[in-house]
């Protein structure tokens, strides 16, 4: 039997959390989708100062210390979504000055 028979649709996105420290040189995580998105994945970040997701789906972090949400939606109608949280600390005495 098909879960989708049933009324069931899964789809996730992993990791749920990403928390570094800042770093100068350019940084990248990639998304996992697991399950079955309904449509082509769009993504929306809170504060694309501490974090963006490129065309392929790899988180990129900005220069900014902060937390921001990632939205991953599986279909333009943007009615189901999932979240990455993302933490960008400051290295303390690692030459960047204190965390704001």
């Amino acid at each position: 039997m098909d879960y989708e028979d049933m009324g069931f649709h899964y789809w996730d996105v992993f990791p749920k959390k990403i928390k570094v420290t800042r770093n100068w040189g350019e940084m990248s995580i990639p998304l996992s989708i697991r399950g079955a998105p309904r449509g082509e994945l769009q993504y929306e970040t809170v504060d694309s100062s501490i974090a963006w997701v490129d065309w392929e789906g790899r988180v990129k972090l900005g220069w900014r210390t902060g937390a921001t949400i990632i939205m991953v939606y599986d279909s333009p109608s943007r009615d189901s979504v999932r979240y990455v949280e993302i933490e960008v600390i400051e290295e303390e005495g690692g030459g960047y000055g204190l965390p704001e």
